[in-house]
């Protein structure tokens, strides 16, 4: 990563630190929000980060990563692909896979969430199948 990358990245980490702790609580219930329930790759703790709702099927549910590998929640999902997804206020289990970005697949996201490629370096889409059928 060159220089201004890690400058990029350091601002927009620094912003996530802000914004992701008020929004927790309603992540999950609001119908734009998921929270994603990781397990700590090092401490083995369980880790929950907000994310924009993506587009399900009766299999699962896609996820942007903005930061794609850099997300300590992706680095933590790929460790521990057991996951669990808080969606419109239920909790639904699932195995969740890192793939790269797919321009159909980024077209079915709302703009709401596509909004979030714009801060990311190097975004990913996360696929997290068999969340107990979201629906």
């Amino acid at each position: 990563m060159d220089p201004a990358q890690q400058r990029r990245r350091t601002r927009t980490k620094a912003l996530w630190r802000v914004i992701n702790p008020p929004t927790r609580p309603l992540a999950g219930i609001a119908p734009w929000w998921v929270l994603l329930e990781t397990t700590g790759r090092r401490t083995g703790r369980t880790r929950h980060t907000p994310l924009a709702a993506g587009p399900r099927d009766g299999q699962g549910m896609w996820l942007i990563a903005a930061q794609g590998n850099h997300a300590d929640y992706v680095a933590n999902l790929v460790a521990d692909p057991r996951v669990r997804l808080r969606h419109r206020g239920c909790w639904h289990t699932g195995t969740a896979t890192v793939h790269d970005l797919e321009p159909e697949i980024v077209a079915s996201f709302n703009a709401y969430a596509r909004g979030a490629l714009r801060l990311g370096i190097d975004p990913k889409l996360v696929r997290v199948d068999n969340a107990s059928a979201v629906t």
